[in-house]
């Protein structure tokens, strides 16, 4: 790994409208999370969550990279009866990342 230089150090891209939250795990990376969609299994306490992902990452020539909006989806192997709600969130879910992604740089 090489050292980060002054360009990568205070890369800091504008935040989405759409971000609730950024992390910056390495220099020269900007991870946006957007809001969080929490459910639960009325019958079998399950919970599940959905949330929109994106790395933003400076390239060598300093170029803003943006990655694919994802979608995380966790804890929905034991959910059976709030499969409405689940559904309703991934849909929006959906809705943010279609959007990310359409609005690319580059795409």
């Amino acid at each position: 790994m090489t050292a980060p230089t002054a360009t990568t150090t205070f890369f800091m891209p504008q935040d989405p409208d759409w971000c609730t939250e950024c992390r910056t795990p390495d220099p020269g990376v900007v991870d946006h999370y957007s809001r969080v969609w929490k459910g639960s299994d009325h019958y079998d306490d399950a919970t599940w969550t959905v949330q929109v992902t994106q790395r933003v990452q400076q390239g060598p020539d300093g170029t803003v990279i943006e990655g694919l909006a994802v979608i995380d989806v966790t804890g929905v192997e034991g959910t059976y009866a709030s499969t409405a709600d689940l559904v309703r969130a991934l849909l929006l879910a959906q809705q943010v990342a279609d959007r990310i992604n359409a609005s690319r740089r580059g795409a």
